[in-house]
């Protein structure tokens, strides 16, 4: 989980100079590596990939995935809920908060077996 940050840490100890104008463009940049990070981890095959693993990991999309259906079919309803201004869900939000999801369930049903 914290090889996702080394892309991240990377950018940032390079530490050029960045005018006003470019501080988006940083700031979008390291929001797409720190998700080719998390990809990295989650296309990532263990020391011994057998049919009990393969079905775990599928296991863990499927829940990550329907979470995050859920989540996003949810969330404007809540904000409207409790008077909270509603957040623009993009697509970056969508797939770093899947990826998360996954990585999660993925090593916990691995310790559950």
């Amino acid at each position: 989980m914290i090889l996702a940050f080394v892309p991240i840490v990377i950018i940032i100890t390079m530490n050029f100079k960045i005018l006003p104008s470019q501080k988006e463009l940083r700031e979008v940049f390291i929001a797409n590596t720190f998700i080719l990070g998390l990809l990295i981890i989650a296309l990532s095959k263990d020391k011994v990939e057998d049919e009990m693993t393969i079905a775990i990991r599928l296991k863990a999309m499927v829940i990550a995935f329907i979470s995050i259906v859920i989540y996003f079919i949810i969330s404007p309803f809540s904000d409207i809920l409790f008077k909270i201004p509603i957040e623009n869900l993009t697509g970056r939000h969508l797939v770093t908060v899947m990826l998360f999801e996954y990585l999660l369930m993925y090593y916990y049903l691995k310790r559950v077996r």
